[in-house]
């Protein structure tokens, strides 16, 4: 999977390139939002954008939105827009009239895969990028993508749920629908 790092300060943006290159990700590097969108347009094996949030001209949100508006087409039909991760340094702790804040939850509502704070924490971008890897794995008789990432996120998320809830019955029932489907996809590798 090939990841575009976009940072308008260029020892962050090699940092975090060789930090997905360490991780087993191809990085590509951008200096700005416009050479982002730039190289989105002609390359058409970028499926992640890690992007910080403050950049000059083209802020993270901004490349986002215009990220969603390109049209990349492959051999095999439509490229769908990449996944957008967003990096910054800003805490929601600061004062919520920053615009910069704003910008964060504007981040979450149009659908940003996630959003992490710098210093990013290897082991959380890791488990992330190897989670939206999921997501471009085609299937062996077809190139349909198939959509692996979205399920796979929910699943986290009922964990999260169940744990803050301390609900040892609700984490019972949902362990044993895992180890059946866990079952079920044993069996059918064996078929295969």
């Amino acid at each position: 999977m090939k990841v575009l790092v976009v940072d308008d300060i260029g020892y962050s943006c090699h940092y975090y390139a060789r930090l997905v290159e360490k991780i087993g990700f191809t990085a590509v590097m951008a200096a700005s939002g416009f050479e982002a969108i730039k190289l989105l347009q002609s390359d058409n094996e970028i499926h992640v954008v890690l992007t910080d949030l403050v950049m000059s001209g083209m802020d993270g949100v901004d490349l986002f939105q215009k990220a969603q508006q390109l049209e990349r087409y492959s051999d095999h039909g439509v490229v769908p827009a990449p996944q957008f991760i967003l990096m910054t340094a800003v805490r929601p702790e600061n004062n919520a009239q920053d615009r910069n804040l704003q910008r964060i939850k504007l981040a979450k509502e149009l659908g940003f895969s996630r959003i992490m704070f710098k210093p990013l924490d290897q082991d959380e971008l890791k488990q992330e990028l190897n989670d939206m890897s999921l997501n471009v794995i085609h299937s062996s008789n077809t190139e349909v993508t198939l959509d692996l990432y979205s399920p796979t996120q929910k699943i986290r998320q009922s964990v999260r749920d169940i744990m803050a809830t301390d609900n040892k019955e609700a984490a019972s029932e949902f362990l044993e629908v895992l180890l059946e489907e866990i079952a079920n996809l044993k069996e059918y590798l064996k078929t295969s």
